[in-house]
C-alpha cells in the first residue's frame, strides 16, 4: 500500500514539474515576443527570417496565424516539440488520477483495515486535486494565445507592411520618383530656354539669388 502512494506522489511530483517547465517556456517566449524585432531568440528569428523568404519570392503569407502556429509546434526545447511537453504533463496528470482510483479500489477490496484505505484515498485525492489547481493557475492555452497575439501583431502590423512596400511596391515607387524627376527635369529645362531666348518680349530676369538656387537644382538632380 505504501509502494502504491509513493508511486501516485512521484507522478504527481512529476507532472507538476513539467506543467511548471512548460509554463516557464512559455513565459520566456512572450516576453521575447514583445520585443521581436530585437529578439536573438532562435524561434522569433526562424519566423521572421521564414517570413521574410515568402515575400522575397514575391508569395506573400495569406493566413499569418496558421504560418505562426505552424512554426511555433515545431519549435523544440531539449530536444522536445513545445506541444509535446504540453501532451505529456496531461497524460501524467491522466496516469497519476488512474493510478489513484485503481490503487484505492483495490485497498477497498482487498484491505480490511478502513482507516488505511480512507488515508489513501484523501492522499489521491489530495495530489489530483493539487494538479488541477496548478494547472488552473498557470493556465498554459491563454498564455500559447498571448503569444501567438504578440507574434501576431508584429509580422501583421509592423513586418508585413514593411516588406510589402520593400518587395511589392518598390517599382512603383522607383517608377514613381522617376516620373516625378523627369517633369521636373522638363521645367528646369523650360525655364533655362526661357532665360538664353533672345526674344525681348520672352525674356526672363533672374537674380543672382535665382540664378544660384537653379544651378544648383540643376546640379544636383540633372547632372
Amino acid at each position: 500500500m505504501r509502494d502504491s502512494l509513493y508511486v501516485i506522489l512521484a507522478l504527481g511530483a512529476i507532472c507538476a514539474l513539467i506543467k511548471l517547465s512548460v509554463n516557464r517556456m512559455y513565459r520566456k517566449l512572450i516576453r521575447e515576443a514583445g520585443q521581436m524585432g530585437k529578439s536573438e531568440h532562435p524561434l522569433m528569428k526562424m519566423l521572421m527570417k521564414k517570413f521574410e523568404a515568402c515575400y522575397q519570392l514575391k508569395m506573400g503569407v495569406e493566413n499569418v496565424e496558421i504560418f505562426v502556429d505552424k512554426y511555433l509546434n515545431s519549435f523544440k526545447s531539449a530536444g522536445i516539440h513545445l506541444y509535446t511537453w504540453e501532451i505529456m504533463g496531461d497524460a501524467l496528470f491522466g496516469i497519476t488520477l488512474l493510478a489513484s482510483v485503481v490503487t484505492n479500489l483495490y485497498i477497498a477490496v482487498t484491505v480490511e483495515n478502513r482507516s488505511s484505505a480512507l488515508g489513501s484515498l484523501l492522499a489521491g485525492i489530495t495530489v489530483c486535486g493539487l494538479l488541477l489547481l496548478e494547472d488552473m493557475l498557470l493556465n498554459t492555452r491563454l498564455k500559447r494565445r498571448l503569444l501567438m497575439v504578440e507574434i501576431l501583431d508584429y509580422l501583421e502590423n509592423v513586418y508585413k507592411p514593411r516588406l510589402e512596400n520593400r518587395v511589392f511596391r518598390s517599382e512603383e515607387m522607383q517608377e514613381y520618383h522617376r516620373e516625378y524627376f523627369d517633369e521636373e527635369r522638363a521645367q528646369l529645362d523650360e525655364l533655362l530656354s526661357m532665360k538664353q531666348t533672345e526674344e525681348p518680349a520672352m525674356a526672363i530676369q533672374f537674380t543672382e539669388e535665382e540664378e544660384a538656387i537653379i544651378e544648383e537644382v540643376l546640379k544636383e538632380y540633372i547632372v
